[in-house]
């Protein structure tokens, strides 16, 4: 699948779907706390249980860079249908999609237990700190950054294949490398 082909709604809800699987048996295997592995199972019944919703395709300009997501082959099978997604601009930041965009699996899918979803950062550009109530796991599919996170006050050099976790009301952030940088996340009560 490729952003030339026109959409198809039951093919992106596959492929989509089989991304999470692979992106939720890739996190069981990362997975070093009580914690972390606990929102990653609660993401695997989620995922298991998904059932497809209606959704219209919205790519955002911070996509631009789409060519540079390489790190994994998730992120490599990312590309083929990153612009077929409902992405929509983060309310933390002022660019309107320029720099960061953000899909919720929970707008193509019936999901329980969790909110996912992915948060694309280009390169160079930052998420700003923030924190919430809600527990939350990072998954880097592909960049480096330098993320707060875990109850840090400094940032961090991290790379694709890592898993972050911030308990409720951690501050936390990004400044994203010299490629963008794309995570899938993870909340939970």
């Amino acid at each position: 699948m490729s952003s030339g082909n026109p959409f198809d709604h039951a093919t992106v809800s596959h492929t989509v779907h089989e991304f999470m699987r692979a992106c939720a048996l890739s996190m069981t295997v990362c997975a070093q706390s009580a914690e972390e592995t606990e929102m990653v199972s609660r993401f695997s019944r989620a995922v298991a249980d998904a059932r497809p919703r209606s959704f219209t395709p919205r790519p955002l300009p911070a996509l631009c860079s789409l060519e540079w997501v390489s790190d994994m082959k998730l992120a490599r099978d990312f590309r083929e249908f990153a612009h077929y997604l409902p992405w929509v601009y983060s309310p933390r930041t002022l660019d309107r999609g320029e720099e960061v965009a953000i899909v919720d699996f929970g707008s193509m899918f019936d999901m329980t237990e969790v909110l996912a979803g992915l948060m694309y950062v280009d390169a160079e550009k930052t998420y700003p700190e923030h924190n919430h109530p809600p527990r939350e796991l990072y998954f880097l599919i592909s960049g480096a950054g330098y993320w707060r996170f875990g109850g840090n006050d400094d940032y961090r050099a991290v790379s694709a294949g890592n898993m972050l976790f911030n308990f409720p009301w951690n501050w936390h952030g990004v400044k994203a490398g010299h490629t963008p940088l794309l995570a899938l996340y993870l909340q939970t009560h």
